[in-house]
């Protein structure tokens, strides 16, 4: 009886470590507003887009702003799937796709010829 209690009570302290380090990971990518490490990840965090595979990545930062543009690497029968499940919208000739909230307003902008995902944030908080 004594052993299962260890068992147990071990995978739960191994449950909530796993889970607090999930968060603190997730803190820290949300958190990160330059062009250096988890760039992409802050930026599917902040917008809900999601970033396929590129070829090219280019990213400008200054304070409280962050401007990125991505070449994607979509096929051409897989892009009206990406544009319905991104929430883009056909305005004043390019799809576009604009929210924000309490820490960010954002905007993004897909040009389905070139391939290229512009996307331009403030960072509020």
């Amino acid at each position: 009886m004594k052993q299962a209690l260890y068992i147990i009570g071990g995978t739960a302290v191994m449950v909530i470590l796993f889970m607090g380090g999930c968060r603190l990971l997730s803190k820290q990518i949300f958190n990160h507003q330059d062009c250096a490490r988890f760039n992409i990840d802050n930026i599917e965090v902040r917008t809900g887009i999601d970033i396929p595979a590129i070829e090219n990545a280019i990213c400008e930062c200054a304070p409280r702003t962050k401007d990125a543009e991505f070449t994607l690497k979509l096929e051409p029968k897989d892009l009206d799937h990406y544009l319905v499940r991104n929430k883009f919208s056909w305005a004043k000739g390019t799809f576009v796709n604009s929210n924000g909230d309490d820490y960010t307003k954002w905007i993004a902008t897909l040009d389905i010829a070139t391939q290229k995902l512009k996307i331009h944030i403030d960072y509020k908080k």
